[in-house]
């Protein structure tokens, strides 16, 4: 007669269900915590590929193109030289203004007028500026309007080529507050946006720069320059400085940074497609690990079931012939631990503070630093660092080599640095930051000069090949970071005044 309640099958079955409806609902929650995490990893790194595109790339020929048209600016303004260059020997003006833009490589022509509109522009386009006024130009500022910032126009077509441009321009004021002109620069857009052919960018997508009306500015396509990429109604939405934007009618993120002089927007646009196909594909992998696991517990079950079985005939067959050497032990049998790594993670993880050129850390983790030094009161000392005549190495080398000049210049200043526990920063384009703690405060100065050293004595691949670098350095005196810049890039400035690759203390000005 078949008693249930010693049925060994019954309680095991349960136990069995109970354990697999648990393992299931466990791996349902656990899964989809990982893909909203996975999902924000990746937001993280493609906010941080826009945040180094604007900061490493757009902001240092912006930033470039700002110096040389403010020292420019203050030329003509001191001695009557604008009026000397515009109306004075025509030929004698046109040839500095011609030196002048062959220190801008993004730069394709260069406009400068007095305040009556009289006018020179290099290179020469027409002999005559009869049918040109160029008082009625978007870069022309008039009396009322003049400021002491650089100004950046709309797009706009250009009176000599009629195709359209961008100008940066700004007044030029003399000592005594009378406004002389302007001096313009006239962008090479498609010049400046060529850097962007050769970036990788972390997933496949598409990354330019736009201004505020959604028109791209920068492309690595120069047939998409002007065209109308990014909606009114999502440039509305981009209010903070950086962040991410979801477009549901395109079904594509865009990741941006934001200028403010220009209003120009830095743009890494990802379709949502590829982003749910990478997060699929590392879930997929995690619910193949859970299913394989499933079918190791049913196949145990199952396993269990039969053994049980097997025992309790096995123990009432040793009852009836008293014969206990036979009866089987029984063994708990155990399914296979579910195991997942995460070490891809911490890969990106590491990715979002490193320059992928030169290994050091990059301008975000400098802000993220020194503001922690400074919050917590810490003395330190602050040092910029930029490489001498590095546009003359790319144009005359090529960018390639550009680029291996900057990594083995890192290359050298990590070699001496770190062993210190001391940081090496990118902080944009050719240059480098470093920030001495407390204890290395005295002796900042030394290691700067062993690293400059080792970079002037380096032998290159190319053997005419020279590189050196210009640095200022200067002690944090408890003021805002903007005025610790400005004193530090002011030494760094007069150190490329007096023949470069130097070392040049602020309170040694």
């Amino acid at each position: 007669m078949h008693i249930k309640q010693l049925s060994f099958t019954r309680p095991i079955l349960m136990s069995l269900s109970g354990i697999l409806l648990s393992f299931v609902i466990i791996a349902l929650m656990i899964i989809a915590g990982m893909r909203k995490e996975t999902l924000e990893e990746y937001h993280d790194v493609n906010r941080n590929f826009a945040h180094n595109l604007a900061v490493n790339y757009t902001q240092s020929i912006l930033r470039e193109n700002d110096y040389i048209l403010n020292r420019a600016t203050a030329f003509f303004a001191h001695d009557n030289q604008l009026d000397a260059t515009v109306t004075g020997d025509r030929d004698k003006g046109l040839k500095l203004l011609m030196q002048l833009l062959a220190l801008m490589p993004s730069v394709s022509s260069i406009s400068l007028a007095d305040s009556r509109g009289v006018y020179l522009r290099a290179p020469q386009v027409m002999g005559s500026g009869e049918s040109f006024n160029a008082s009625t130009r978007p870069w022309f500022m008039h009396q009322a309007e003049a400021s002491m910032f650089n100004h950046y126009t709309r797009t706009y077509m250009d009176f000599f080529t009629h195709n359209p441009t961008v100008s940066i321009y700004k007044p030029v004021i003399a000592p005594d507050g009378k406004l002389k002109g302007t001096l313009a620069f006239h962008l090479d857009l498609a010049s400046m946006g060529f850097t962007l052919r050769t970036m990788q960018p972390p997933m496949p997508g598409e990354f330019f720069v736009i201004d505020g009306e959604g028109k791209a500015m920068l492309h690595p396509d120069t047939g998409a320059l002007f065209k109308t990429l990014v909606s009114p109604a999502m440039l509305a939405a981009m209010t903070s400085a950086e962040g991410a934007l979801f477009d549901e009618k395109n079904a594509c993120w865009y990741y941006y940074y934001a200028f403010t002089n220009p209003e120009w927007f830095v743009i890494y646009k990802v379709s949502a497609s590829t982003l749910d196909k990478r997060v699929r594909h590392q879930i997929q992998l995690v619910g193949w690990g859970f299913t394989t696991a499933a079918v190791f517990i049913i196949l145990f079950g199952l396993y269990l079931r039969h053994s049980s079985r097997t025992v309790l005939i096995n123990i009432i067959d040793a009852i009836k012939t008293g014969d206990v050497t036979r009866a089987p032990r029984l063994e708990a049998m155990l399914s296979k631990a579910i195991e997942s790594s995460k070490e891809r993670e911490q890969t990106w993880v590491r990715q979002a503070t490193m320059d992928a050129l030169t290994n050091c850390k990059n301008r975000r983790a400098f802000d993220a630093d020194i503001a922690a030094l400074m919050n917590d009161h810490q003395p330190f000392a602050l040092a910029l660092v930029d490489i001498d005549n590095f546009k003359s190495i790319n144009d005359t080398w090529g960018h390639l080599n550009g680029d291996i000049v900057l990594r083995n210049v890192a290359r050298e200043g990590i070699q001496i640095l770190q062993p210190q526990g001391i940081s090496l920063y990118r902080y944009g384009g050719e240059e480098f930051a470093v920030i001495f703690p407390h204890a290395h405060i005295d002796n900042a100065l030394t290691l700067l000069e062993q690293w400059r050293v080792k970079v002037e004595n380096r032998t290159w691949r190319e053997k005419a090949l020279s590189v050196t670098f210009s640095a200022g350095l200067g002690e944090w005196n408890m003021e805002p970071l903007n005025q610790l810049v400005a004193r530090v890039d002011e030494a760094l400035y007069t150190a490329k005044q007096q023949g470069k690759n130097r070392i040049l203390l602020v309170n040694h000005l």
